[in-house]
């Protein structure tokens, strides 16, 4: 009787200590995942400030701020259901909703013009960076459903025109480049290159007209010298030849009888 009732407390223990290690393993795997959501989004919230960061350095809409801040809000909600108690959530939450609010009611749109070239290659390739990893936000927002086609289209494409921008100063600077080297040649086939993919875009802003007309004022100041050139060149080596000419003339003359 009394070996039953043992096995039976041995029993009941073993199968409460498995009972206690798979609850523990589970409770350990939720705050494993749980840690890891909130990484994710605090990820995602890191990215976004990274990109605000920009707003100085080129013209952002109104629009993709409140793509932007939203976006932030949304990972702060998600961080909010995992961890409920955390008051630095509740904080960034709330100083979110109160940014958004500010952005709907006193935003004003920045002129397209209003655009500031990169002063080096590291900070165009920088601000091309920034456009990309915007644009791809912009996919993933679009792809969620959390903004409309209308708005997608508009704000890929003003991104686009400010890729185009930042690339077109730098190729700029290399036409520069190519004219103080004298390299005529490659200087022209850069400007016909970037006059081609201009005159593809039919909505283009004040800033992209200058450059437009700057890039046709190169091409004239490249067409001039060459012409200017070769007409010297000309003109010398005609000197040449007569002066040539004139040294025949005197070798063949009738020789004078003293």
């Amino acid at each position: 009787m009394l070996f039953p009732l043992i096995f039976s407390l041995v029993g009941l223990l073993l199968f409460v200590l498995i009972g206690y290690n798979v609850i523990q393993q589970y409770k350990l795997k939720v705050e494993a995942e749980r840690r890891i959501s909130i990484a994710k989004q605090r990820g995602v919230i890191a990215e976004v400030d990274e990109l605000l960061l920009n707003a100085t350095r080129m013209p952002f809409s109104k629009s993709l701020l409140l793509i932007l801040q939203n976006r932030i809000r949304n990972a702060l909600l998600l961080m909010m259901n995992i961890s409920p108690g955390t008051a630095a959530i509740r904080d960034h939450f709330a100083n979110t909703d109160a940014q958004i609010q500010q952005i709907q009611t006193n935003y004003t749109q920045p002129d397209e013009s209003s655009f500031r070239a990169p002063e080096s290659d590291k900070e165009a390739l920088a601000l091309l960076q920034v456009t990309k990893k915007i644009r791809a936000v912009l996919r993933s927002e679009h792809a969620k459903g959390k903004i409309n086609t209308e708005v997608f289209v508009a704000e890929d494409h003003r991104l686009e025109i400010m890729q185009l921008k930042i690339n077109l100063e730098n190729s700029m600077q290399r036409v520069l480049d190519a004219q103080i080297n004298q390299q005529f040649g490659s200087a022209n086939q850069m400007i016909n290159k970037l006059l081609k993919v201009l005159s593809t875009i039919p909505d283009k802003d004040a800033y992209l007209e200058h450059k437009q007309q700057q890039l046709v004022d190169y091409k004239n100041e490249i067409k001039s010298y060459l012409v200017k050139t070769n007409d010297e060149e000309l003109k010398a080596m005609q000197i040449k030849e007569q002066e040539k000419k004139n040294d025949l003339d005197e070798l063949f003359a009738d020789k004078k009888k003293w």
